[in-house]
């Protein structure tokens, strides 16, 4: 996800940009290893490359076989890992500004299966019933054996109203499913759902959705407007939000924390040893808070959630996040207006923790049932679509957040979080250290 800016002056998750001087590069360089071995392995892949060209059935293009080449050694090294062209380069650094067009999910390669990340909210994937988790076996019918995550994305993006249709095995399913889905423009909105859920114990509600430029903008305006209906505590959500921008996570967490380490990344050079700390000046009233999270919670929001949690800021409720914790860098290439998203480093919530493949547990764990999950992902189209309407009438739009009414959908994470915040709230009171 990446949007166009000059010489690369922004930092996305999981990406810090920075030069190879040839100080740097001889640095990376540097081993005991006899450089004749390194000259009998490039002359063996110059030999491949003559061969090929010389002597396959069909005529190929140098540069096109070269950059096969860049992304096969690449997609060897990691899901992460990938050879950007221009075109891919220039589409990644637009996204970064929330707007793209295709489908809307995050996908990855698990265990060599093209595997949903999570659905963004309210996206066509999402609109269509495509779940966290489900595996990706055909796109419009041809297998994604071996894919790697840029050939899929290629695949996926399309003109806004073409159909693509995917064979994905839902979780705990035996039998996989197709599912056509019409691509659209899509524009992330970075916060939605802004309300008071509670009115007698004054408890705030934010959906953050992603990352991007306008997030802290956005969440800003929440809590001001919150402020005013007389927020006393807030439920922060990042369920299904599979990451952004790392400075934005950032300035998230420092806009909860005074003190301290927010996250830091370590590799094997010190040049990709860095410690990010929050700052006392523009940080929000100490409320209580709560945070939703769930297995679609990744980098971006676990940058969040760890710092929150190592820092006893406020409380982690939901289930285990995804566990996404490398650092790729962006390097530029040649003159040609490539890159390699290269993995440099892993990172570290503020106690020394390290959560890639593992994921941040919840302080209070609420599980939901396949069932239930796909109960949510409805309420969470309709309940946006809610928000959209009231705001076009500039009316809050507030949910009912307890009901006896038969059929009627709750949201089980959130009601757990109100009433955990009742309690705090109530012990607060109570023991006057409100």
């Amino acid at each position: 996800m990446l949007a166009t800016r000059s010489c690369f002056n922004f930092i996305w998750i999981v990406i810090i940009f920075f030069s190879l001087t040839p100080c740097g590069l001889h640095a990376q360089t540097e081993k005991k290893t006899d450089p004749g071995v390194y000259y009998q392995d490039f002359e063996e892949f110059i030999t491949v490359i003559k061969e090929i060209q010389n002597k396959y059935v069909d005529e190929v293009d140098l540069r096109t076989l070269l950059k096969s080449g860049y992304k096969g050694m690449l997609s060897s090294l990691d899901p992460y890992s990938q050879y950007i062209d221009s075109k891919h380069l220039e589409e990644l650094m637009i996204e970064t500004g929330g707007v793209f067009e295709g489908l809307g999910i995050e996908v990855v390669v698990k265990d060599g299966v093209l595997t949903v990340l999570t659905p963004i909210v309210d996206s066509p994937a999402f609109r269509a019933g495509v779940f966290i988790g489900d595996k990706i076996i055909k796109i419009d019918g041809k297998s994604t054996k071996n894919v790697t995550i840029r050939e899929a994305v290629e695949i996926l993006r399309g003109e806004p109203h073409t159909k693509v249709t995917l064979t994905v095995l839902h979780e705990g399913e035996r039998e996989p499913v197709d599912i056509t889905i019409e691509r659209a423009k899509i524009q992330i909105k970075s916060t939605r759902g802004t309300r008071i859920v509670n009115k007698e114990s004054k408890i705030g509600y934010i959906a953050v959705t992603g990352f991007q430029d306008n997030t802290i903008t956005d969440l800003d305006a929440s809590i001001e407007e919150l402020e005013k209906q007389g927020m006393e505590s807030l439920i922060l959500d990042l369920r299904f939000n599979p990451g952004g921008l790392l400075n934005i996570a950032v300035d998230m967490a420092d806009k909860f924390i005074k003190k301290g380490i927010i996250v830091s990344t370590k590799g094997r050079h010190k040049s990709q040893e860095h410690e990010y700390k929050a700052h006392r000046s523009g940080t929000y009233k100490n409320f209580p808070l709560i945070i939703l999270v769930n297995s679609g919670s990744a980098s971006a929001s676990e940058i969040v959630a760890g710092a929150i949690k190592d820092h006893n800021r406020g409380l982690l409720l939901g289930t285990k996040t995804y566990g996404k914790g490398s650092v790729q860098s962006l390097i530029p290439i040649g003159n040609k207006n490539t890159a390699l998203k290269l993995t440099t480093a892993k990172y570290y919530t503020p106690s020394g923790t390290l959560i890639d493949k593992i994921g941040i547990e919840p302080d209070i764990k609420v599980d939901l049932t396949k069932k239930e999950v796909r109960e949510l992902h409805k309420f969470l189209i309709m309940a946006n679509a809610a928000d959209i309407r009231t705001k076009d009438r500039k009316e809050p739009f507030e949910e009912i957040e307890d009901s006896d009414d038969e059929g009627k959908f709750v949201d089980v994470q959130l009601s757990r979080a109100i009433d955990v915040m009742k309690g705090i709230r109530l012990y607060a009171k109570t023991t006057g250290t409100d």
